[in-house]
């Protein structure tokens, strides 16, 4: 595979994210900003690259090819489940922390920071792929996931497996399944919006990052077994397995970048709703993060 393009978008989206970390350092951005953008982009930009997505992708996918990518992504999840268990088990993490740990491996900063980098591998179609993952991604954060960020305390909801960006993906999968095309004035203003997201998905998490004492998020050796966890092994061990039953060399490629993400940016607020230790979260959260520029290239020459 050729790197370059993704050495690029790469470079690009660490450059960005240091401006949003520098905004925080010099008193431009806080956790208002953080917040605040967070929910814009989870609830309106993306919902715009959804629909972009849609309506950009020259690919045809039926019903039956819709369901099949699904079920793939369930069975992603499923191995990075197994390796979220084991690896605070291996490391003995203690109980306040071990819900933490599993959340962060298991799941990833898809959207900020995966979607981006198969946009400029595989373009539109990519994207539409990956868009899919969203629904196995919901479902499991907001049920197992918070379940053990509470400790085992708090139950599974099926309210909070209803959020924005699931409910954009059915309908817009929906919509593309029937074929029909969207005036080109609406493509447009699609396109317009959605290609906010990315820039201002890492200004966010630049901020996010520069809120963290980075000597304390450093400090803990725990933090970089549990990154290591998340950035390589899941990647290596999801290409490893789906290989073996997937044909698609998008829909395998699409697993694997999504696998190399760093730790999603939601654990931290989950984790203080749920009651959980917010200060581990966020060290998960930057390590992974600062470390993904280099493994994430790495993960992807290596594997695709």
């Amino acid at each position: 595979m050729d790197m370059a393009p993704v050495l690029t978008q790469m470079g690009i989206l660490v450059f960005i994210m240091a401006v949003g970390f520098f905004c925080t350092k010099i008193g431009l951005t806080g956790e208002e900003f953080t917040r605040s953008a967070s929910k814009v982009v989870l609830n309106v930009l993306l919902v715009f690259t959804i629909f972009d997505s849609v309506a950009s992708a020259d690919i045809g996918l039926s019903l039956a090819d819709v369901g099949w990518d699904i079920l793939v992504f369930f069975a992603m999840f499923a191995v990075i489940t197994v390796i979220s268990l084991i690896t605070p088990r291996l490391l003995r993490i203690e109980k306040s922390r071990s819900g933490v740990a599993f959340f962060c491996i298991c799941f990833a900063n898809t959207v900020f920071v995966g979607f981006p980098i198969i946009e400029s591998i595989y373009g539109e179609e990519g994207v539409l792929v990956a868009i899919l993952s969203n629904i196995p991604f919901n479902i499991l954060a907001y049920s197992i996931g918070t379940a053990l960020l509470s400790g085992g305390e708090k139950g599974v909801s099926v309210r909070n497996m209803i959020s924005v960006p699931l409910v954009s993906t059915l309908i817009a999968v929906a919509w593309f399944l029937t074929g029909w095309p969207l005036p080109g004035f609406v493509t447009q203003c699609l396109d317009m919006v959605g290609s906010c997201t990315a820039p201002m998905s890492m200004l966010v998490v630049g901020a996010s990052l520069g809120a963290i004492p980075a000597r304390a998020a450093l400090s803990d050796w725990k933090v970089y077994i549990v990154s290591f966890a998340r950035l390589l092994v899941t990647p290596l061990a999801v290409w490893a397995v789906l290989r073996l039953f997937v044909r698609d060399e998008l829909l395998l490629g699409v697993c694997v970048v999504l696998a190399s993400c760093p730790a999603a940016m939601v654990a931290t607020p989950l984790t203080i709703q749920m009651g959980g230790d917010e200060v581990y979260s966020s060290q998960c959260i930057f390590v992974s993060t600062v470390f993904s520029a280099v493994t994430m290239p790495l993960a992807i020459w290596l594997l695709l």
